[in-house]
């Protein structure tokens, strides 16, 4: 109940905590009106039982009256507080003046007056010193009424004059003066103490934390200057000493310490500005003006940049030399592809033919032999562009192996012509000035298109369209508007490629190698690739693309697994012979492929008989000296080598003994212009006695003609393949015909096949 009547009334420890004022008048007009509502009612009752005896109602309804009016005004102080707290100070009047006019007894009527005194006390506590100065005021006026000493003239003749009415007064007095007015003093000085306790606790607090401010701003790391708007240095912390010796505070300046402008305001205006030490020219500072809302003076915090300056220095430095090398490549000392993006504003009119070279095997060059190879190599080219074009065209050497001819010269050559030179002119192997003379192979790639100087861009990217279409037999594409539906054409094939390779669409065919009766000794296996709805993908249209795509690798390993599957599921009815399968040096320079390679031979020694490699001599990669040492350690564990489409690539006589191979298959080239030229006639002649003078064995491959097989059998070739013996074919239709042969009928067989 105490708790309740703590709350109701605002006296509780949080209540005097609240700075809020409303709250604290609403306490002060509680306390007046539930001590005066708690007297007034002992006096309204007991009145109240007198007037009832001396039949005196109208006595009753006042005083009732006066009471009902006090305790609305304290219910209403939850809802209106100033409604209530002027009912209040309206109360106190009437009452005053219903003693003043209703009691004759001027002596009783001088208590009256005297309860009008409080006016000013309540006003001050629920109002403010402006309405307590009006109560002042107006209590002017009973004072002179009892200086008067007589009562006013009779207005209304009635009188509430009790027996006890003396008692009532000056109980109403004892109340006022004596309960309601020192318990609200007593709440509001408890307030103002604990209030001015409070505020010398937040003083210490924030004197501690100025203190701690000012140490910081005096130890901190970065110098600091408090100025006023004239520069005038008012204060610095220890950091800004060690920069400005001898500063007298509200004297020295900061244009006094460092150089600023003549006009100094603008310096102190700016947010900030650098500048430098009088007397040390080569310390740099940055002054930055902090931004202080509520302080009328200016803090400079002084920062040494004379190391970011430095640095800054230097960058410029390493900028402008960029800027001199951005336009140019460091390797060919040629105008690079910036400088071709970025074209001079007075040329932007002209029109071009433009040409895109891109040596293709350049990457393998220097892999082979090295980047300073390759670097020597562009090098050469550039001169050998320059020496057969002279001043007609000019040359840029974008990233990598790619270059661009431009020509602008009038009259203006048609793409189609320029393309015409460059298969007279570009070079197609270069040889260096080196101890080694080795002529290093260029395979070339070129798009010519017709541009204007104003879309480089485009020039370039029409270049590249024509380059994606050439083929080794045609290198060299000029670009028209039908190319973008092939490279969409090309493109589509690439993803039927991807597909098969996902899902392992590949099939092994045969074609057999035999003797001069048409007995088989034995096949190559090559692959083929099927799409999604069992159409085949030929072999001129899935090489170039997979070489082209990096899925090199990928391909291998399936054609290697898909071939160790024709081997385990080979008929046990039909005699087990070799199987020859094609690898590239690149193939066997892959990693990947290579280890599963070896880890087959070596898990599975009973493969090494049954599996024969023939490597294609026409890859750069085949002379690589990483490719020898691999063949001869599949050579050492007894696999059986043979260099393919020998005569046509770029293996040389020596390379026959470092490759360890064991057999070499005669190209088809020459086997084709056996009876038409003599000059052939002789290399194939020659190439059969140098296989048998190495012991090796010699296949001639692509016979076509009986003529052809008598004229090699002449020779002294004894093994032979091609389409006079069959076609490549499934495995399993040759499977059945080989089981079929004997070594006398089968050639017969297979022509009446045929």
């Amino acid at each position: 109940m105490l708790q309740r009547l703590k709350g109701f009334l605002f006296i509780r420890e949080q209540d005097f905590l609240n700075p809020d004022r409303t709250i604290l008048k609403t306490s002060l007009l509680r306390i007046i009106l539930l001590s005066g509502a708690v007297l007034t009612t002992s006096i309204v009752l007991h009145s109240s039982f007198i007037a009832y005896e001396l039949n005196l109602t109208f006595i009753i309804c006042i005083t009732v009256s006066f009471l009902v009016v006090l305790f609305l005004s304290l219910w209403f102080t939850r809802k209106y507080l100033l409604a209530s707290s002027i009912s209040l100070l309206a109360m106190v009047i009437a009452a005053c003046l219903s003693i003043l006019l209703f009691i004759p007894d001027f002596n009783l009527s001088q208590a009256g007056i005297t309860f009008l005194y409080t006016l000013p006390l309540m006003a001050l506590f629920l109002f403010s010193r402006k309405a307590a100065f009006v109560m002042m005021c107006f209590n002017v006026l009973p004072f002179l009424l009892l200086l008067r000493n007589q009562n006013l003239p009779t207005i209304i003749d009635i009188d509430i004059s009790l027996p006890a009415t003396h008692a009532y007064l000056n109980g109403l007095l004892f109340m006022f003066f004596n309960i309601c007015i020192p318990l609200s003093a007593m709440r509001l000085l408890k307030t103002q103490k604990i209030h001015a306790q409070q505020m010398i606790r937040h003083q210490k607090t924030l004197q501690r934390t100025l203190d701690q401010y000012a140490e910081i701003f005096e130890n901190n790391g970065t110098a600091s200057f408090f100025c006023n708007e004239e520069g005038v240095i008012l204060n610095l912390n220890n950091a800004a000493k060690d920069i400005a010796a001898n500063v007298t505070l509200n004297n020295t300046h900061l244009c006094d310490i460092f150089e600023l402008n003549e006009d100094t305001s603008i310096n102190l205006l700016a947010a900030s500005f650098q500048t430098r030490l009088k007397n040390n020219d080569n310390c740099r500072y940055l002054l930055q003006k902090a931004s202080l809302e509520h302080h009328d003076t200016l803090l400079f915090h002084c920062h040494d940049i004379t190391a970011q300056a430095n640095h800054a220095m230097e960058l410029n430095r390493l900028k402008k030399h960029h800027i001199s090398t951005h336009f140019y490549d460091l390797v060919t000392g040629l105008p690079n592809e910036n400088h071709w993006y970025n074209p001079a504003p007075s040329t932007l009119h002209q029109e071009m033919t433009v040409a895109l070279i891109k040596i293709d095997n350049l990457s393998q060059i220097n892999t082979i032999f090295g980047i300073s190879i390759g670097d020597a190599i562009l090098k050469a080219f550039v001169s050998e562009l320059k020496d057969r074009f002279g001043h007609q065209a000019k040359i840029y050497h974008f990233r990598g192996s790619s270059f661009v001819l431009e020509l602008t010269n009038l009259p203006l050559i048609s793409p189609e012509t320029l393309a015409q030179q460059l298969r007279q002119h570009i070079p197609t192997s270069i040889k260096l000035k080196q101890e080694q003379q080795i002529e290093y192979h260029l395979e070339c790639r070129v798009g010519c298109c017709l541009g204007k100087k104003s879309a480089p861009q485009q020039a370039a990217e029409q270049c590249l369209m024509a380059i994606k279409q050439t083929t080794q037999a045609n290198p060299i594409m000029v670009y028209y508007i039908g190319l973008i539906s092939n490279l969409l054409e090309a493109s589509s094939q690439e993803v039927k490629i991807r597909d098969a390779l996902k899902h392992n669409r590949l099939a092994m065919w045969l074609q057999p190698k035999v003797m001069a009766d048409g007995h088989i000794i034995s096949f190559e296996a090559l692959a083929r690739m099927f799409d999604n709805d069992g159409n085949m993908i030929m072999p001129n249209t899935f090489i170039p693309i997979i070489e082209s795509s990096q899925l090199q690798a990928i391909f291998a390993i399936k054609v290697f697994r898909q071939l160790l599957q024709l081997i385990r599921s080979w008929p046990k009815n039909v005699p087990m012979v070799r199987i020859a399968f094609n690898l590239s040096g690149q193939d066997i320079l892959s990693d990947r492929f290579f280890k599963v390679l070896i880890q087959t031979y070596m898990n599975h020694p009973e493969l090494i008989p049954l599996l024969e490699i023939e490597i294609t001599e026409t890859s750069v990669f085949s002379t690589h000296k990483e490719t020898g040492r691999r063949l001869n350690t599949l050579a050492r564990m007894g696999v059986s080598i043979a260099i393919d489409d020998f005569g046509t690539g770029h293996a040389s006589l020596s390379q026959l003994v470092d490759i360890s191979a064991d057999t070499i298959k005669i190209d088809r080239y020459f086997v084709s212009q056996l009876g038409i030229s003599e000059r052939h006639t002789q290399i194939v002649n020659a190439a059969i006695l140098l296989a048998k003078s190495l012991k090796l064995n010699v296949i001639a491959e692509g016979i076509e003609t009986e003529a052809q097989l008598l004229q090699l059998t002449a020779l002294g070739c004894e093994q032979f393949q091609g389409y006079l013996f069959g076609k490549p074919a499934p495995a399993a239709l040759w499977l059945k015909t080989f089981q079929l042969q004997t070594p006398t009928h089968w050639l017969t067989h297979k022509k009446s096949a045929n």
